[in-house]
């Protein structure tokens, strides 16, 4: 194994025991040596990737923007019908908080966090747009093949309201579920944009 995927396998885990870690203890009472014990690293193992805990929540924030920028894309023709992508992609959204509990709690961490710092108000503010993007390309293709109806951007941001919304009651739901199934909150998603029956 190369040294380079060593190092990258090493931020992976050092990431998913911070993420644990900011999400249980909140991101000011989250130590560098909290996040050691967490990943079974010494806290001199932490630091030699990561200097401080900023870069490594900014390290953990890309990460999950890629994530979400590839679960976008998975397994969606570009042929596909409008309607039908867009039921896709929005599972495809959705599905990053079922499988993974603490994306929920920590897209919120970063929603508190972002009224404070603007730094991560920046990020925040790109990742929506991205998502926005997204999701009123799909819609303004869904309006001129007449099945889907609404003003693209508009309609994003309703379905961004509506996935963040589930993610936000995920986040204080002791097991981190959303409380719709993802084909309950797709319809509803469905029904945003106009989607013919």
């Amino acid at each position: 194994m190369t040294r380079q995927k060593i190092d990258d396998q090493r931020k992976q885990q050092i990431r998913a025991a911070a993420t644990r870690c900011f999400v249980r203890r909140g991101y000011s009472s989250t130590r560098l040596l909290d996040i050691a014990r967490d990943a079974g690293l010494s806290k001199g193992g932490v630091y030699f990737h990561y200097k401080a805990k900023e870069s490594l929540f900014h390290d953990i924030l890309d990460a999950q923007l890629l994530a979400l920028q590839e679960r976008w894309a998975a397994d969606v023709p570009p042929d596909l019908p409008a309607d039908r992508a867009l039921a896709q992609v929005a599972a495809n959204h959705l599905r990053l908080f079922v499988d993974h509990g603490d994306e929920a709690k920590l897209c919120n961490l970063l929603v508190t966090m972002s009224g404070q710092i603007q730094e991560y108000r920046e990020k925040l503010e790109r990742t929506f747009a991205e998502m926005r993007s997204c999701y009123a390309e799909i819609v303004r293709r869904g309006g001129e093949q007449g099945v889907l109806s609404g003003d693209p951007q508009v309609v994003a941001r309703g379905i961004i309201a509506v996935i963040y919304g589930l993610a936000a009651q995920a986040s204080v739901d002791p097991q981190g579920r959303i409380p719709l199934t993802v084909e309950q909150a797709v319809e509803q998603v469905m029904r945003l944009a106009g989607a013919k029956a």
